[in-house]
């Protein structure tokens, strides 16, 4: 019982419900979390995204606090346009009545920690879901980073390398620090008949061999390291092909490194695709050379559909890659080590199996979507009651 009529109302706070590993658990929490019990809606402070219709389909609002990003625009532009998100995101917040918000992700819960007296939720949860520092700090924004932490009721962290982060170098106090490693619906293993239409659309042949990445095209990503090693390994196997499945603001950049090795008819982009996570079984061999994990959706996606994995040793990534027994792990920025992982791959269609299979059922063990599931709901509904046991034992001051 919720100790209330009606069901726990969170809110959860995102840029835009774009295509992306946390938004992608954000809809599978938003979806599973049992409707008597949990009322979840999206404020999206960066306009609409193109999985709104995902939400809204499943009967999960999405309310506006903004319309478009302010990344790259002008500083006075960014200030008024962060104070406009702030009000709206506060007249939203009173006007649902929330329970509880959730800021998956940084700078999101910066503000809606600091913002907690004016938007009056009586439970603030933040999100860790990366290594990487937080871009800018400086004494200021150490200093709200602090205040954060503290003012949050709980943190929560995808996995345990991410959890050390927080602790160490985002002021987390331990005690309120959670880890909730991410959820994933189990893959049902293609036919050869759709293995075939994948391969067919990807633009492959049946006897070539498909490296594919599923990531943003970020710099933390380091696409260009791919290049680099995919173009030694692939020396003398002229079967082998790389797959890029994303956007951002590397591809200009990545194309031209294609480019200049002479490799654009073994490497290509192939830009967003919002079913990339379908795709995945029509490959061979997943790879990513990031520098900044926290738990890599692509590689629980890429391990469930029973892909031979190659990866950096990048903060979770060793919870999905066990190295030599459910994929291949070579440290960071470690162009040889990648290269040299690419061809035993490329030539050992007996250890991509093997890989693949162990790699299936170990996500199926340990990343379950109904953990994941059981884990949020005792998050939200232990934190909601204990403020309600809090305000109902409080004893008023006197004057």
């Amino acid at each position: 019982m919720n100790g209330r009529a009606g069901p726990y109302r969170i809110g959860i706070v995102v840029s835009n419900l774009k295509p992306g590993g946390a938004e992608r658990q954000m809809l599978a929490l938003a979806r599973g979390l049992p409707r008597d019990r949990f009322a979840v809606e999206f404020v999206a402070l960066a306009g609409p995204g193109i999985w709104d219709e995902r939400a809204t389909e499943a009967g999960i609002p999405v309310h506006y606090a903004g319309s478009e990003s302010l990344l790259g625009r002008p500083l006075p532009i960014r200030y008024v346009g962060r104070l406009a998100k702030a009000m709206a995101f506060i007249r939203i917040a009173r006007a649902r009545r929330y329970d509880a918000i959730d800021a998956w992700i940084h700078p999101n819960d910066t503000m809606a920690a600091l913002l907690r007296p004016l938007h009056r939720a009586p439970v603030v949860v933040q999100g860790h879901r990366d290594v990487q520092p937080h871009a800018s700090l400086g004494p200021v924004g150490r200093l709200l980073q602090t205040a954060t932490a503290r003012l949050a009721d709980a943190s929560v962290a995808n996995a345990e390398a991410v959890a050390r982060v927080a602790v160490r170098e985002r002021f987390v106090p331990p005690s309120k620090l959670h880890v909730i490693r991410n959820g994933l619906e189990p893959i049902p293993p293609m036919s050869a008949q759709e293995r075939t239409n994948v391969r067919e659309r990807l633009g492959v042949g049946p006897h070539e061999i498909v490296l594919a990445t599923v990531a943003q095209l970020r710099e933390v990503k380091r696409h260009e390291l791919l290049v680099d090693a995919f173009s030694e390994a692939a020396r003398g196997r002229p079967d082998a092909r790389l797959l890029f499945i994303g956007d951002g603001p590397m591809r200009g950049s990545i194309e031209r490194s294609i480019a200049e090795i002479g490799m654009a008819d073994r490497i290509r982009i192939l830009g967003t695709m919002p079913e990339g996570r379908a795709l995945v079984g029509g490959v061979d061999v997943v790879v990513q050379a990031a520098i900044g994990e926290g738990l890599p959706n692509a590689l629980l996606e890429a391990a469930a559909a029973g892909r031979a994995i190659l990866a950096t040793d990048s903060g979770g990534t060793s919870e999905v890659v066990i190295d030599g027994t459910t994929g291949l792990l070579v440290p960071m920025e470690d162009r040889k080590a990648m290269a040299e992982g690419m061809a035993r791959l490329i030539d050992d269609p007996g250890l991509r199996e093997r890989l693949g299979s162990a790699a299936r059922a170990h996500v199926e063990r340990t990343f379950g979507m109904e953990r994941f599931l059981r884990d949020w709901e005792d998050l939200y509904a232990g934190l909601i009651e204990s403020k309600r046991s809090d305000r109902r034992h409080r004893v008023p001051t006197r004057p």
